[in-house]
C-alpha cells in the first residue's frame, strides 16, 4: 500500500503537503502512510481511492486493475447527483441571478463568457 499511494501521488506531480491538504489530513500522517509505519482508516482509504480514481483493492495490492465497472458507475452517479443539484439551484434563480452566477463562475475560472 505504501508504494501505491506514493506512486499515485507522484504520477500527479503532487507533494505530500498538497495531497495531505486535499485529503484533509496533515503531511506527517501521509508521510507515515507512505512509509508504511501507519495505515489509513477505511474512510481515508476510500477518500484516497476516490481522489486518484482507483479502487481500494488497487491501493491494497489486491488487484492490478485500477478501476472496475462498479466503481466507475458509483463515481459517475455521485457526480451526476451533484450536477443535477446544481442545475436545480440554477433553475430556481431569476434571470439576473443566473447571469450574475454565470459571470462569476467564468471569472473565477478565467473562462470567456461567450458560449
Amino acid at each position: 500500500m505504501k508504494t501505491r499511494i506514493r506512486e499515485l501521488r507522484l504520477e500527479r506531480n503532487l507533494t505530500q503537503q498538497t495531497l495531505a491538504e486535499l485529503l484533509g489530513i496533515n503531511q506527517t500522517s501521509l508521510s507515515k502512510i507512505e512509509c508504511g509505519t501507519s495505515t489509513p482508516d477505511g474512510l481515508l482509504l476510500f477518500d484516497i481511492a476516490r481522489f486518484f480514481h482507483v479502487t481500494t483493492d488497487y491501493i491494497l495490492f489486491l488487484s492490478e486493475e485500477r478501476l472496475n465497472a462498479d466503481y466507475l458507475l458509483a463515481d459517475n452517479m455521485f457526480h451526476l447527483k451533484k450536477y443535477q443539484h446544481l442545475i436545480a439551484i440554477y433553475q430556481k434563480m431569476n434571470q439576473r441571478q443566473q447571469d450574475y452566477c454565470y459571470k462569476f463562475l467564468c471569472s473565477m475560472l478565467g473562462m470567456n463568457e461567450d458560449l
